[in-house]
């Protein structure tokens, strides 16, 4: 019965098709479709949280559907005209937009879709998203840009130990040069005696923090996490370079900017030898990425008169140490290890230290003779110690280059980072503190982006093994990979 009602509909319609009046089937939606209607029939809901749960009309999380049901791309234009996809291969989905800071509130994005004829439709639409204030750049470096807050440690590298001390004030233009005397952290409760109550706080520790906020305040914390006082800050006179003079004039540009703050906001804020004061201008010494040096001179102090010195340290905030805010050049790091390996392959998540994994390692001019792992089995000049990537913060792009300058490929970059700890757990789970964080790109976007033994293959997801503001090491772990599985590895560091 069922057969021969099918029958009849499929010879119904054979005899209609013969009518040549009566040929206009078409898909509803496709044929003729413009741009407009494209957009028209493209609704969103916007969200404040990833999570998809508080709406907001100016939430920079999207959850879409398309009427009549259309598989669409979802882009937005760089600078350069390139696109950004935002979402692909679905009629219905998520995107998200999430300006840096200082960018405008009003974001256009555009949709498009294949027509029954094969041709491109696009339409476009404008949202109001949620837009961070822009940062002075200052407060970028103290605070980060994109976390609210970055945390500062004592500097037990710097001086093997060393965080607070006195010096001979601008006994040279490198003022570490002047250095006379420091305490370790701990080495602290011994010097009480500088401090106005003469009792311990808790900042007498390796593991006290001082948490500097972009909005102008800080809060120093005990090991344990109890805060110890909170205080506000200002930054003056800021640049990049070292440019205001010393307080007697002696070294024309000796110091960064001055921080100022409330009294005694920082950690051990105290002038050596001074009773107990508590200073609140301090010169910016040194600051990059990871580290921040203070000095405090009286006002008066000569060259070699006795001043007071910090050293703090960041590993927080991958932004700065990534892209110095603007653009970066990283290159390969042949100074790694001893035979200048710099990308090879490793046994995955085989102790703490992954470096006690690796199995093997090609200086970059050996690549050459790698090629069968490239998915061209030809040499592009990224296998040389001269050839260099460049990660740029305000377009999300990182483009790697040969070693004259030669552009070999390009593609967005996302980071996810988890404030400076290794906290991540390997792949495998055997390691719960493995990572730092990950690294996504476009697929072949950094140097020699080729999995070792993969037949060509382009990871676009990396474990951040080391970030710091002269250090970048990755390693690609396939899903599955088990412990002292085959993973890739590669080690960059700054270019100078």
């Amino acid at each position: 019965m069922k057969k021969t009602i099918l029958f009849m509909v499929a010879a119904i319609g054979l005899l209609t098709s013969c009518d040549p009046s009566k040929d206009s089937l078409s898909i509803p939606g496709n044929s003729g479709l413009t741009g407009d209607q494209l957009a028209s029939g493209f609704s969103v809901e916007q969200f404040a949280d990833e999570e998809y749960t508080t709406p907001a009309a100016d939430g920079n999380y999207f959850t879409y559907t398309t009427s009549p049901s259309r598989v669409v791309t979802i882009y937005q234009l760089d600078e350069d005209g390139a696109r950004n996809v935002l979402a692909s291969g679905k009629a219905n989905g998520k995107f998200k937009i999430v300006p840096k800071r200082g960018n405008p509130t009003e974001q256009t994005y555009y949709i498009e879709t294949m027509d029954m004829n094969g041709n491109i439709i696009t339409g476009s639409k404008t949202a109001t998203v949620y837009v961070p204030q822009e940062l002075e750049p200052a407060v970028r470096w103290l605070a980060s840009d994109s976390y609210g807050s970055k945390t500062w440690y004592w500097d037990t590298e710097f001086r093997a130990g060393p965080v607070w001390g006195n010096l001979g004030y601008a006994a040279g233009e490198d003022w570490t040069s002047g250095i006379w005397w420091g305490a370790t952290p701990e080495e602290l409760t011994g010097q009480l005696q500088h401090s106005d109550t003469g009792v311990a706080t808790g900042e007498e520790n390796s593991n006290a923090t001082m948490v500097i906020y972009d909005d102008g305040n800080i809060a120093c914390f005990d090991a344990g996490g109890n805060q110890i006082r909170k205080g506000k800050y200002t930054v003056e006179d800021w640049s990049m370079e070292r440019h205001i003079a010393s307080v007697e004039g002696s070294i024309a540009n000796w110091s960064y900017g001055k921080l100022k703050t409330s009294e005694g906001a920082i950690l051990f804020p105290f002038q050596i030898n001074s009773g107990g004061n508590k200073p609140t201008e301090f010169e910016i010494i040194d600051i990059d990425a990871n580290h921040l040096r203070l000095i405090y001179a009286a006002p008066g102090t000569g060259s070699w008169g006795e001043a007071t010195w910090w050293a703090f340290t960041s590993n927080s905030d991958d932004e700065s140490a990534l892209t110095n805010f603007g653009t970066k050049d990283w290159t390969w790091d042949t100074e790694f290890r001893e035979d200048g390996a710099v990308w090879g392959n490793v046994g995955y998540a085989a102790g703490e230290d992954w470096t006690s994994g690796i199995w093997w390692g090609c200086p970059p001019a050996d690549l050459t003779g790698q090629l069968q792992h490239s998915d061209t089995g030809a040499a592009t000049g990224e296998e040389s110690a001269d050839a260099y990537m460049t990660f740029n913060w305000k377009t999300g792009k990182v483009t790697s280059y040969a070693a004259g300058g030669a552009e070999i490929r390009s593609g967005n970059f996302s980071v996810t980072w988890l404030g400076g700890k290794p906290s991540q757990p390997s792949v495998d789970g055997s390691q719960a503190n493995w990572a730092y964080g990950m690294m996504t790109t476009d697929a072949g976007s950094i140097l020699w982006p080729f999995q070792i033994n993969g037949g060509g293959a382009k990871p676009t997801e990396f474990e951040i093994i080391e970030l710091d503001s002269e250090h970048l090491k990755l390693i690609y772990a396939a899903p599955g990979t088990g412990s002292w599985g085959e993973a890739t590895w590669w080690a960059f560091k700054a270019k100078e």
